[in-house]
């Protein structure tokens, strides 16, 4: 490269990662609008955390890329032209941060599109630094000015990205959505008129916005057939939760299951007959 800068070189190569993220991103909005099929259930909306997760790890990978390229400059020092720097950091940052602030109003809402705002504000405020740096080298012919933009700028893409990485695992792995106080959601579940208890619940994201919940209630008995109002009341408190999606099958009370999370076993190895209690009759029984 006619600059002979590692920071221009880092900010040019998350610039290339920055259109396959965009790229990525549209692919994943368009994906998450197909309906759902008998193999895909839940329909395509996780194509958007697998393209989120995808372009944060490819920030990592890129910033450690970046680090190992400056301790080679630190060691064994070039001359670097500031000039050069100067010109092309100034326009990336330019049509960078025109990018970003298109995306940041969507950035809130969905991983994906978050995912592909940060690496276009990450790549904005990245080139800012070039800028600086080739100043630096330009007024004083400091070259280490170059590797130590660069360190920093890696330091940068894993703050902002290390984020989405966690976010979108939580999804993978169906963990319960993020801020949300489960404890206290079963407690106020609880707290609902006619329902005695709450066990095998399970609460998940399928994907951005979309949290789901299944669970069993313990109905008092004398609601016989005023399940199906429990149930209304339970959904009318999920949905205030931002739980759209729930499941919930109702029993009478003398179940004798006390875990509110159930563990989950492989009956591969089981027997298949079911042990269960049917209370169909006795309450109401209701989905």
């Amino acid at each position: 490269m006619r600059a002979n800068s590692l920071a221009l070189l880092s900010d040019s190569g998350h610039n290339f990662s920055d259109g396959l993220a965009l790229l990525l991103s549209w692919y994943a909005l368009r994906a998450a609008q197909k309906p759902a099929t008998p193999t895909r259930t839940y329909g395509f909306h996780r194509i958007g955390i697998l393209t989120a997760l995808f372009n944060a790890l490819t920030l990592v990978v890129i910033a450690v890329l970046i680090f190992i390229g400056a301790w080679h400059l630190i060691v064994h020092p070039e001359p670097v032209q500031g000039n050069l720097m100067i010109v092309v950091a100034a326009i990336g940052f330019a049509l960078n941060t025109t990018i970003a602030v298109a995306l940041r109003g969507e950035a809130k809402h969905d991983v994906n599109v978050r995912a592909a705002y940060v690496h276009m504000a990450g790549d904005a405020l990245s080139s800012i630094g070039v800028v600086i740096a080739g100043i630096v080298i330009h007024f004083t012919g400091w070259r280490y000015a170059d590797p130590l933009v660069s360190v920093l700028i890696g330091l940068f893409i894993i703050y902002n990205s290390w984020g989405i990485v966690q976010e979108t695992i939580n999804v993978l792995l169906e963990g319960a959505p993020l801020g949300m106080d489960v404890d206290a959601l079963v407690h106020d579940i609880r707290e609902i008129d006619g329902v005695d208890d709450v066990h095998d619940l399970h609460v998940w994201t399928i994907a951005n916005n979309m949290n789901a919940l299944s669970c069993h209630l313990n109905v008092a008995e004398t609601t016989n057939g005023g399940a199906a109002d429990v149930v209304a009341n339970v959904k009318r408190l999920l949905f205030a939760r931002n739980i759209p999606h729930s499941t919930i099958e109702t029993e009478c009370g003398g179940c004798g299951v006390d875990d509110v999370f159930c563990t989950l076993e492989n009956h591969h190895n089981h027997d298949h007959s079911y042990d269960g209690h049917d209370h169909s009759d006795a309450c109401g029984h209701t989905h």
